[in-house]
This record gives C-alpha cells, sequence and structure tokens, in this order.
C-alpha cells in the first residue's frame, strides 16, 4: 500500500511521500509522512530481515537526507568556493542530516511505531546527509536556468530521505 522506487542495482528505496515533502529549511516531518513510514518500514524490515538468506548478507542500512539546492530562495553553485557559497553548502549539509536524523528518530522510537524486526535493524542504521552535491542535476545558477531555480526544477522532490541497504562485501 506504499508506492516506492526501488533501484535493485544499488538497494535503493524511496518513499513516495506523494505530495508532502519537508517544509523548506525543516527536517521536521509531516503527519502524512509518518502514516506512511509506519507502513513502509514494517513491509521494509520484513523484506530485509524476514529472510535468513538475505538478512546474513545485510551490512548496513543508511537513512540519507537530501536538501534542495537552494538557500536563502537563491541557487547554490557547488563550485563556488566563496565563504558564503560554503556557508549555504554547509547549511544544506546540515539540513540533510537533519531529515534523515528525524526519520530515524521517529521509525527507531516504539512510542512511535512497534514493528517485527525494528530491533535487528537498529544496529544496521546508519544516518547521513547528502545535500544535493550527490545529485546529478543542472548545476548553473538559477538566472542561467531561466529565473527561480525552483520554478524550472522540482525542489520539493529534492528534500527527501532515500532509505538504502547494503550487502558484506565476501571476497
Amino acid at each position: 500500500g506504499v508506492k516506492a522506487d526501488v533501484d535493485e542495482r544499488t538497494g535503493e528505496v524511496i518513499i513516495s511521500f506523494g505530495d508532502v515533502y519537508f517544509d523548506n529549511d525543516s527536517p521536521k516531518l509531516k503527519p502524512q509522512m509518518k502514516e506512511i513510514l509506519k507502513k513502509a518500514m514494517p513491509a521494509y524490515a520484513k523484506s530485509l530481515l524476514g529472510d535468513n538468506k538475505i538478512s546474513d548478507k545485510i551490512a548496513s542500512v543508511e537513512i540519507i537526507g537530501f536538501a534542495s539546492p537552494t538557500y536563502k530562495g537563491k541557487y547554490v553553485d557547488p563550485n563556488n568556493v566563496d565563504p558564503n557559497a560554503r556557508k549555504a553548502v554547509d547549511y544544506n549539509l546540515d539540513l540533510s542530516y537533519a531529515r534523515a536524523r528525524s526519520l530515524f528518530q521517529y521509525v527507531f522510537d516504539e512510542e512511535n511505531m512497534r514493528f517485527d524486526h525494528q530491533k535487528q535493524m537498529l544496529p544496521l542504521i546508519k544516518v547521513t546527509g547528502r545535500s544535493f552535491l550527490a545529485e546529478s542535476r543542472p548545476r548553473k545558477p538559477a538566472a542561467k536556468a531561466g529565473g527561480d531555480f525552483c520554478q524550472t526544477h522540482d525542489c520539493r522532490k529534492a528534500q527527501r530521505v532515500i532509505i538504502k541497504f547494503n550487502f558484506e562485501d565476501k571476497k
């Protein structure tokens, strides 16, 4: 009952929150996001950890947060080494981490959720923020992109969290 995109090559699962995304400059989960997580996380945990053939190979489960490539309404050029540009990149990286952390805190707080394999999954979790730096999107200032960057690119969808499993590297 939850829409998600799964990249079988990388193990990344992007849970669709529909039209509900993080508010700008906020890591706070919205009520609709929490309801989707209550459906998605038990299914995800069961698919990874419910089968010993798979669970024995799982090295980690990453919760990765992202932010849009904007700061104070302006596009952030990640190639700009100016101190103000670095401040914007740092801010978005911190926001990305805070978004991943808020999902982690919600999912693994037993007052919010209880599901099979929750305790088994907890020690496998890594929480990281990638900001927009890891994304493949146009890296040109908004003025060259035809006005406001978020009007020509869907910045809301950049404000997301990916859940990814990693297999152990057996040589």
